[in-house]
Formats: C-alpha cells, sequence, structure tokens
C-alpha cells in the first residue's frame, strides 16, 4: 500500500497566500466578484488565491488565479499555467516566495505546441519592487514587497 504525501505549505507561503487574498478583497468589490482560497491540491497544485464574477453565467472563468509557491519556478510549472490559459483565466500570477519574485501570465493564446494547447502571450518575472495590477483592476496597484511577509 502507498501512500502519497502532499507537501504542506510554508509559514511564509501561507502568509503570502493570507496578504494577497486580503488585498484582493479590498481590490474587487463582494457585490460584485468572489475572492476565494484555495488549499493545495492532492494533483500538486500550490495554493492559491481565484477571483471570478459573481454574477457570471460561466462563474467557472476566473479572472484572475494567484499561485504561491516555496519552490523556484520551473519550466513545467511556465506550461502548466497553460491550464489556466485553457480555462479562460487572462491573468495567472505565481508569487515565487524564496526568490522574492512575482510571475505574471497575461493574455492566453492558441498553441499547438503546448501540453493544453494554450499558453500566455505576456509572460514576466516582477522584483520584489515592481508594482503590479490585476489586468481587470488596472489602476490598484501594489508592490510586490507588500504581498510577501518580510
Amino acid at each position: 500500500m502507498s501512500m502519497s504525501t502532499l507537501a504542506v505549505p510554508s509559514k511564509s507561503a501561507t502568509t503570502v497566500l493570507l496578504l494577497t487574498e486580503n488585498w484582493l478583497r479590498n481590490v474587487f468589490p463582494s457585490d460584485l466578484y468572489t475572492v476565494r482560497g484555495r488549499d493545495a491540491g492532492e494533483d500538486g497544485d500550490n495554493p492559491a488565491v481565484v477571483v471570478t464574477h459573481r454574477h457570471s453565467k460561466d462563474d467557472n472563468v476566473p479572472l484572475l488565479v494567484v499561485e504561491v509557491s516555496d519552490a523556484p519556478m520551473s519550466a513545467e510549472a511556465v506550461e502548466e499555467a497553460g491550464r489556466y490559459a485553457a480555462a479562460g483565466a487572462r491573468d495567472f500570477w505565481v508569487i515565487e516566495v524564496a526568490a522574492r519574485k512575482l510571475h505574471t501570465f497575461r493574455n492566453p493564446q492558441p498553441d499547438a505546441d503546448t501540453k493544453h494547447g494554450y499558453s500566455y502571450q505576456q509572460v514576466r518575472a516582477n522584483s520584489q519592487f515592481a508594482l503590479v495590477a490585476p489586468l481587470v483592476a488596472d489602476i490598484h496597484l501594489a508592490q510586490v514587497c507588500n504581498l510577501l511577509p518580510w
């Protein structure tokens, strides 16, 4: 009998998740949007915050997904971003806790050469001093270091 072990996020990653969720709850009004945290999944998903339209006919399409990772970004992680692109998420972020970076993936596009058939047109690695904003709320800037615990 084999048991799979789920990686438990570090205290720092948990703090980043809470700081990010709190900031997004202030950016997106609760009467129009749903902001919810997602625990690490059995399929290897990192913990995340997902923002969707509250009254949308297709509430499964996220406006923004922010994953928090203790591990460094890898080619596999970039490839997995295509899964969110295929789901229609226009904005996907990965906060790399140890490196104090925020990776943004924006504007999904069909891409037959990728695992999920989609990739992101714009991919950036932002330093802790960068200012970022969700695509659908571009006037709400946050400095990356304000989403980090120290």
